[in-house]
C-alpha cells in the first residue's frame, strides 16, 4: 500500500516527494514491518488471510468443559483422542500446531484426523491449536478444556492399627474404593514396629522371623485385592534387613506361582517386578529388575510395580515396570518377549505381605519392615508413581523419620555412640588427632589426622535424604591450609568418591565457604558426574554451626539444598546429575583416612553431633527436627 507523505527529504529543496522515493520508502517499511511481525499474527492487511481458528473434537474419552460444568473423564496415562478441521472457508490447511500440558505437536493435516495425547497426571488440560497454510503461516488458536479423572486406590495398609490396639491381629484396609480386604497378620512377636516411614507416631508391620523353630512370618488378605489379567499397580515403603535369599515384599498368587511379586531378588542383588508367566509347574517367570544393585540394608525403600496391557487384549504388548524411589528402572519389559507362553492369568488367593509361591510351596519370606501398602487396579503413570512417593507424618508435613544420630556428648572409650532407634553402629575415633572434650560434648580434630568412621550406608541414597553436622571450624586451623583446599565435614564413601558430603571450602586467602555434594560413578567405579551448592555466607570460625544438606530425588534430577542454621542458601537448586548413587563402605566425619593410610580433607575444629534422615527435609522440617538442639 503506498502511503503518500509529506515530510520534507534531506537535501532536496521541500515540496511534493518524488513517486520513486515514495514507492521505495513504502516498499522497504512493508518489509521491514512483514519482517518485525510473525506470520502467526499476520491476519489482515493482505489478499491472502492466513488460515482461520480451527475445529476441535473429541473422539473420547474427555469431553469439553462449559462455562457451567467440568466433569472428570477418563484418567492419567489413559490416552484421549482429537481431530482437528479447518474451518469451512479455508482450503488450504495442511498442517497444525498443538500445546497441551507442556508439550508441543507440529502433526499434518493427516494425522489430525486423530491426534492422541496421553495425559500424566489427574487435573485440568487445555489444548491449543492453530492451523497452518503452505505457507507455514498459522492462524488464531482455538482452545479446548477437559479434565482427567483422578485414579483411586482398590486398597491401602498403614499398619497404624497398633497404636490404638497393640494385641491387634489384623491390619485395616483403608482403601476408598471398593470393598475391603483387611489383611490378617500371622507373626511370632509383636509385629507392630515403632520404626515406621511416617515416624515414631506410625507404625510398620514388622517381620523378623528367621526361622530356628520361629514360625514363618506373613500377613494376608482373605480374597484378591486387585484383578491381575487387567492393568494395576502396587507400591509399598520397605526396609530390607537381610539379603541372603529372595525376599518378597508383596505377591498375588495362584496355584504354582505368582500372578506378581515385588521383591528382592538374591540372584541378582536388586529389587524386582515381575510375573510368572503361567500359573503351570515350571513356568518361567519374566521380571523388570533395578538399575542399581546391593541396595541399602535396614533402610525405607519406596518400591512400585505396574503391569500394563496397553488397554487392549492383545497380550503381545504386556509390560511390567519397576520403580524404586519414584524413578523408573529401566525400560518396561514386554512380558510375551520373556516367555513366549506367557498369558496374563489371574491370581486366585489373597494379596500376600512378605512371601511369594514357587512351585505351589510359599517362600521367599521377609525379613525386616513393610509400611504403606497401597494397590490400585489401573496402570499408574511416571508421574503418578512419583507422586505417591509422598509420605506425610501425624502433623501433615513431610514425613523424615530420624535413621542415625551420632551425638558426642555420650561419647567414651575412643567411641561416639550411635543414639537413634535403627541398627546402626557407633562411630569410631581416629587413634591420634581425634579427642574427646566431655565438658563441651564435643570431639576435638586437629586438622592434620583427626577424624572419625562408621559403617555405611544408614538410608536408601538413591531417594530422597538429608543429614546435618554441628560443627565449628577453629581459625587458627584455617590458615594454613592452601586455597582450594577442602575439609570433610561429614561424608558416604562411594568408591574413591563420596555419594555425598558436606564440606567446607577454602576460597581465597580470608574466605571459606560451606558445601554439599553429591557424585554419581560409572561402571568403572570413576566419578561421572558431581553437582555441588554453595553457601553464600561465608564461614564463621570460631563458631558452632548446624550444617545441613537435603537431597530431594523426586524435583527433576534432584535437588540439592544447603542451610546454614536457619539460613537457605541462595545457591541450592535443582541438579542436572546423570543418574542416582548408593554409596557404600565407610561413613566419615572430619576427615578421611583411607586404607590407614594418612587422614584426607581433615577438618581443623569440632564436632559434637551428626544426624542422617530418611526423606528431603523442608524449612519447617529444620525447625522442628534440626535447630531445637
Amino acid at each position: 500500500m503506498l502511503v503518500p507523505s509529506s515530510r520534507p527529504q534531506v537535501g532536496r529543496r521541500a515540496g511534493r516527494p518524488s513517486g520513486r522515493f515514495r514507492f521505495t520508502a513504502a516498499l522497504a517499511f512493508g518489509l521491514l514491518a512483514a519482517a518485525a511481525v510473525p506470520p502467526a499474527y499476520a491476519t489482515t492487511a493482505t489478499d491472502d488471510p492466513v488460515p482461520r481458528a480451527p475445529r476441535v473434537t473429541s473422539l473420547g474419552p474427555y469431553e469439553e468443559c462449559t462455562t457451567n460444568q467440568c466433569a472428570t473423564h477418563g484418567a492419567s496415562g489413559l490416552p484421549g483422542r482429537f481431530r482437528f478441521t479447518p474451518d469451512p472457508a479455508d482450503e488450504d490447511v495442511t498442517s497444525y500446531r498443538v500445546r497441551v500440558g507442556g508439550e508441543v505437536h507440529t502433526i499434518s493435516a493427516a494425522e489430525a484426523e486423530s491426534f492422541a495425547f496421553v495425559p500424566p497426571t489427574a487435573g485440568f488440560y487445555v489444548l491449543y491449536v492453530e492451523a497452518a497454510d503452505r505457507g507455514s503461516r498459522y492462524g488464531p488458536e482455538t482452545t479446548f478444556s477437559f479434565k482427567v479423572g483422578y485414579v483411586e486406590e482398590a486398597a491401602r495398609w498403614r499398619f497404624d492399627d497398633g497404636l490404638t490396639d497393640p494385641s491387634a491381629t489384623v491390619a485395616a484396609d483403608s482403601g476408598v474404593r471398593g470393598a475391603h480386604h483387611d489383611a490378617a497378620l500371622h507373626t511370632d512377636g509383636d509385629p507392630w514396629s515403632p520404626l515406621a516411614r511416617a515416624g515414631d507416631r506410625d507404625r510398620a508391620l514388622l517381620l523378623d522371623a528367621p526361622g530356628e523353630g520361629r514360625p514363618q512370618e506373613y500377613a494376608q488378605t482373605a480374597r484378591p485385592v486387585v484383578d491381575t489379567s487387567r492393568p494395576f499397580t502396587v507400591s509399598a515403603w520397605a526396609q530390607l534387613a537381610d539379603t541372603g535369599a529372595d525376599r518378597v515384599v508383596l505377591s498375588a498368587p495362584g496355584e504354582h506361582g505368582s500372578a506378581f511379586e515385588l521383591l528382592y531378588s538374591a540372584a541378582d542383588r536388586r529389587w524386582a517386578f515381575g510375573r510368572t508367566a503361567r500359573d503351570e509347574p515350571g513356568a518361567p517367570r519374566v521380571r523388570s529388575l533395578a538399575t542399581t544393585a546391593d541396595p541399602a540394608r535396614n533402610a525405607w525403600t519406596h518400591l512400585a510395580g505396574v503391569f500394563h496391557t496397553r488397554h487392549d487384549t492383545d497380550p503381545s504388548n504386556d509390560t511390567v515396570q519397576l520403580y524404586v524411589n519414584g524413578r523408573p528402572q529401566g525400560s518396561p519389559v514386554v512380558l510375551a518377549e520373556g516367555a513366549p507362553a506367557y498369558e496374563p492369568w489371574t491370581s486366585t488367593a489373597g494379596l500376600q505381605f512378605g512371601r511369594g509361591r514357587t512351585g505351589g510351596a510359599y517362600d521367599g519370606h521377609f525379613l525386616g519392615r513393610i509400611d504403606e501398602v497401597r494397590a490400585w487396579q489401573w496402570a499408574l503413570t511416571a508421574d503418578d508413581v512419583r507422586n505417591e512417593t509422598d509420605v506425610r507424618d501425624a502433623e501433615g508435613y513431610p514425613a523424615v523419620p530420624l535413621a542415625a544420630h551420632w551425638d558426642a556428648a555420650s561419647a567414651g572409650d575412643g567411641r561416639v555412640p550411635q543414639v537413634g532407634p535403627y541398627p546402626v553402629g557407633d562411630m569410631t575415633l581416629s587413634p591420634a588427632g581425634a579427642t574427646l572434650d566431655a565438658g563441651e560434648g564435643s570431639v576435638l580434630l586437629d586438622g592434620v589426622a583427626g577424624h572419625l568412621s562408621a559403617t555405611g550406608p544408614v538410608v536408601d541414597e538413591t531417594g530422597s535424604f538429608t543429614v546435618s553436622a554441628r560443627v565449628r571450624v577453629d581459625s587458627a586451623g584455617l590458615e594454613s591450609k592452601p586455597v582450594g583446599y577442602r575439609a570433610l565435614v561429614a561424608g558416604q564413601r562411594a568408591g574413591s568418591e563420596y555419594s555425598w558430603a558436606l564440606w567446607a571450602r577454602k576460597t581465597s586467602p580470608e574466605t571459606w565457604r560451606w558445601e554439599f555434594s553429591r557424585t554419581v560413578l560409572g561402571p568403572d567405579g570413576e566419578s561421572t558426574d558431581t553437582a555441588t551448592v554453595g553457601s553464600n555466607e561465608v564461614v564463621a570460625a570460631d563458631t558452632w554451626v548446624d550444617l545441613t544438606g537435603s537431597y530431594d530425588a523426586l524435583d527433576g534430577n534432584g535437588r540439592l539444598t544447603l542451610y546454614v542454621d536457619a539460613s537457605w542458601q541462595y545457591g541450592s537448586g535443582a541438579s542436572e546429575l546423570n543418574g542416582v548413587q548408593q554409596g557404600g563402605g565407610v561413613l566419615g566425619a572430619g576427615g578421611d583416612a583411607r586404607d590407614g593410610a594418612t587422614t584426607e580433607h581433615a577438618l581443623p575444629g569440632a564436632l559434637k553431633s551428626l544426624r542422617v534422615w530418611t526423606g528431603a527435609m523442608t524449612p519447617d522440617g529444620l525447625w522442628r527436627h534440626v535447630l531445637p538442639q
